[in-house]
């Protein structure tokens, strides 16, 4: 029987939002995608995507929340890190995962709120 360990430093929490990213490539202009997050912790976020940047790539991010309630606005993440893996396979498959330098704290007590709430698993 194998044990697996679990090596993340913080929760990572299921979440299926848009987000948008610019990566600037060695040679050349800055590049923009689009993708949806698969998931998210207060270190890093996992985006399926087309548009892949490099390993190592730094990136800058915008992650857009869902609204908590009718009457409130949906929040937007916003940070930035460096691509630390990428998955090219199926396009079902395709996208990144980075670490990402958001505000910690914020970032956690508000996808707690959102887990609270029933809005990610």
């Amino acid at each position: 029987m194998q044990r697996v360990i679990e090596l993340r430093r913080a929760k990572r929490y299921l979440l299926s939002v848009p987000a948008l990213f610019t990566w600037a490539p060695q040679e050349g202009k800055p590049r923009n995608g689009k993708g949806v997050t698969r998931d998210i912790n207060a270190l890093g976020v996992y985006v399926q995507s087309d548009s892949l940047p490099p390993v190592g790539a730094r990136v800058q991010m915008e992650i857009v929340l869902p609204k908590l309630a009718d009457s409130s606005p949906g929040m937007h993440l916003q940070g930035e890190g460096v691509v630390l893996r990428c998955e090219s396979g199926q396009a079902t498959k395709r996208g990144f995962a980075a670490s990402a330098l958001f505000y910690p704290e914020a970032t956690d007590a508000v996808l707690s709120q959102l887990k609270a709430s029933g809005q990610i698993a």
